[in-house]
């Protein structure tokens, strides 16, 4: 593991990131790596693949189980078909997890057990109590990433995928919410996609990503294939949202977070920032951005590049010269006559979790290269990546 650790500190300084030091380092976490919250004392609480948590006692450097999640009687109340989603400190001190059972995207169907579930601890992850169902029974509910605003109300956005016979389908996206920490929960009124020009350009929004702004409301980022971010906004605590608008913020149909950095009124947005050309070749899921903004998300500004592909140049903020229009890849991989180098690194799904003054980045790394004219996938990982939160707000390189 400790080679390992050098060997991704080298790859952070030759990428413009701060070189190997005590509170800047990558490494390779278990796949659906979710987390990490801080414990009392200073572990990192994260879970793994098969639902277990792990903990870290070197600030992320390297996990070690400490089982699954139990309620007081020593039950597994996490178990089967499931995927968690996210953990969350709670403002009564308590740690929150949701998870949602037999994902409709992995082929499972929509049966009684399928759902969104909301559980919490009150001992620091040591015993768990019941799981409570927060989406409608026998619902295709696919839940994000949980916050509780500063009155107390989680809220938990969510997309469903609507399909009929002869059609790609529609996503669409709500929230959840509740005001008795998660005993019971309820839907939004309005459910939310693109519809663009009086319903001229209609289209899915996807992933929702959901923080609280400093004038109290909350702001909804979702992804499109309409080459930019959507937004919607909600000033009554996630009951109703305003019409979905397209943001000037390039983008391609990939996963968005928001987050409010602590201790400010700054938003910080993470996302896979592409152009057109890069979106038809291939190239839409390789490079990462991050952004800040210092107004409630009406501008952004502090563009960098936080991960890209061999070849990528680091940019800024990429112009919203062409119009909107609705532009699916044609392909997840570049074909080899469009490699810009030996091998195509796609970064992808990024979460940041700020402990202190270090960001947690979580985000999906594959790279793939042509051997003999196929290409072949060479890494598959889930990478933590750990460095100052200041790193945000320093300027691009210009190299």
């Amino acid at each position: 593991m400790v080679k390992q650790i050098m060997v991704f500190g080298l790859l952070l300084a030759g990428a413009g990131w701060p070189a190997m030091a005590s509170e800047s380092f990558e490494v390779a976490v278990a796949h659906r790596f979710v987390g990490p919250i801080q414990l009392e004392g200073g572990r990192l609480l994260a879970i793994d693949r098969t639902l277990e948590m792990i903990q870290s006692i070197d600030k992320g450097r390297t996990w070690t189980s400490i089982g699954p999640f139990r309620d007081a009687a020593g039950r597994v109340i996490i178990k089967g078909d499931v995927r968690a989603w996210n953990l969350l400190r709670l403002k009564s001190g308590e740690i929150a997890v949701t998870f949602e059972t037999t994902p409709p995207s992995q082929g499972g169907g929509v049966g009684e057990g399928t759902g969104t579930f909301f559980s919490r601890s009150r001992d620091e992850g040591k015993t768990w109590l019941p799981p409570i169902r927060v989406s409608w029974p026998r619902s295709p509910a696919n839940p994000t990433w949980l916050i509780q605003t500063r009155k107390g109300r989680l809220v938990l956005p969510n997309e469903y995928w609507r399909t009929q016979p002869m059609d790609r389908g529609l996503g669409v996206c709500t929230a959840f919410y509740s005001d008795d920490q998660g005993r019971t929960w309820q839907e939004s009124r309005d459910s939310l996609w693109v519809w663009e020009n009086g319903g001229r350009q209609q289209g899915s929004c996807e992933v929702p990503t959901v923080v609280e702004t400093s004038d109290g409301r909350l702001l909804m980022f979702m992804r499109t294939s309409f080459q930019r971010i959507a937004r919607s906004e909600s000033r009554d605590g996630g009951q109703t949202w305003s019409p979905v608008k397209l943001t000037g913020l390039l983008s391609s149909n990939s996963e968005i977070f928001l987050q409010q950095l602590p201790g400010s009124s700054e938003l910080l947005c993470v996302w896979n920032q592409a152009n057109k050309r890069e979106i038809e070749t291939g190239y839409y899921r390789a490079r990462l951005t991050s952004a800040i903004s210092k107004d409630n998300g009406k501008t952004w500004k502090n563009f960098r590049t936080v991960a890209m592909s061999p070849g990528q140049t680091h940019v800024t903020r990429i112009p919203a010269t062409d119009p909107v229009s609705f532009l699916k890849t044609p392909r997840p991989i570049p074909r080899q006559s469009e490699m810009l180098g030996e091998e195509f690194h796609m970064n992808r799904a990024p979460r940041v979790q700020v402990i202190g003054e270090s960001a947690y980045l979580v985000y999906t790394h594959r790279r793939y290269r042509y051997v003999g004219g196929k290409v072949k996938r060479t890494v598959n990982q889930m990478r933590l990546r750990v460095f100052p939160v200041s790193w945000f707000h320093s300027a691009e390189p210009t190299k």
